[in-house]
């Protein structure tokens, strides 16, 4: 989730600071790569709704009950603001519904070594929207009031020292920092729904090879992702309905629906979560358990196990899948 302010703010006195425009972010329940969740490399099924960080790295690995390795790399960005889109003003993000969705707007790509075809290389693509979000960061008026008193200079004292560079890095504030800690302890206990879509379509490089007769696809999918978050006590409860058109055998076609829930509970530094889903392909009820750790700035530590059904031999299956989110974007310092 990012909180982006253009030149001319219009929030509290900020609205005549000609500075260049920075870029501020809350760190925290970062959604599943959509790429990811097509090849079925997510730690989780039951898709979040929520808003997407400006670039993040998702390394993951699935380690199978015969101890079998499974590694993967995604990489999920925003378009509009990676190649140069920009917003005047708070006021034009809250105003501009599709400016506020293409700001939110997730784009990803992954590939990832499967035992399910070992000689095989598997590569993913799928965008992801977030069509409205109950706790965007950019409606916490407190959050741009506590921005304002930390960047901004009283009468008696001198302007906030900046770092004024291409990465438009902030320096060291305290004021900051606290105004975000504020803010991050808000989100999780404050009631609120959001609601994404997305797509995403998967294919094999037959024996490694990427030229055109060795490419196929496999799979095609399409979600919406809906949750609500119950304020005081923390706890997010999220709901996902997804079409799945698979080919995974040659020749054979299989299509039908997955649907799940899951509970999700808000701690300072950890996110703990209990799902159950339905895959009508495989006819199977399937559940899992996930952590999620906040322990390094920037990195995001995960671990999920799970029951699932393998699609090539209908065998039921524990796994657990590890993993590291990595934060790219721009962040305070």
């Amino acid at each position: 989730m990012f909180l982006y302010i253009g030149l001319h703010t219009t929030i509290s006195i900020a609205q005549s600071d000609e500075t260049p425009a920075y870029r501020y972010k809350i760190d925290y329940n970062i959604p599943e790569s959509p790429a990811f969740a097509v090849l079925d490399a997510n730690p989780t099924t039951v898709l979040r709704a929520s808003t997407p960080q400006e670039v993040i790295a998702h390394l993951a690995s699935d380690f199978l009950s015969g101890n079998d390795i499974s590694p993967g790399l995604a990489l999920d960005f925003n378009p509009y603001f990676t190649f140069g889109g920009r917003l005047e003003s708070i006021s034009d993000y809250r105003k501009n519904y599709w400016k506020r969705v293409l700001a939110n707007l997730q784009v990803s790509a992954a590939t990832i070594n499967s035992q399910a075809f070992p000689d095989d290389l598997l590569f993913s693509g799928g965008i992801r929207a977030v069509l409205f979000d109950a706790k965007d960061m950019l409606y916490d008026t407190q959050l741009a009031e506590d921005i304002d008193e930390a960047l901004l200079p009283s009468e008696d004292q001198e302007p906030t020292p900046f770092q004024d560079n291409e990465q438009g890095t902030i320096v060291e504030n305290t004021k900051l920092v606290t105004a975000y800690n504020n803010a991050k302890a808000r989100y999780r206990k404050t009631a609120g729904g959001s609601l994404a879509i997305g797509y995403a379509i998967a294919g094999r490089a037959k024996n490694n090879s990427f030229q055109t007769d060795s490419i196929v696809t496999y799979r095609h999918q399409a979600w919406l992702a809906g949750q609500y978050d119950l304020g005081r006590s923390q706890l997010s409860l999220n709901g996902m309905l997804m079409y799945r058109y698979d080919q995974i055998i040659e020749n054979t076609d299989e299509n039908g629906w997955i649907s799940g829930l899951s509970l999700r509970r808000y701690g300072e530094k950890l996110i703990l979560s209990a799902e159950l889903y339905h895959d009508s392909i495989s006819e199977s009820i399937n559940f899992g358990g996930y952590a999620e750790a906040y322990l390094l700035p920037n990195i995001t530590v995960f671990v999920a196990i799970k029951n699932e059904t393998n699609p090539i031999t209908g065998a039921e299956e524990t796994l657990i899948k590890p993993g590291i989110k990595w934060n790219l974007s721009q962040t305070k310092k």
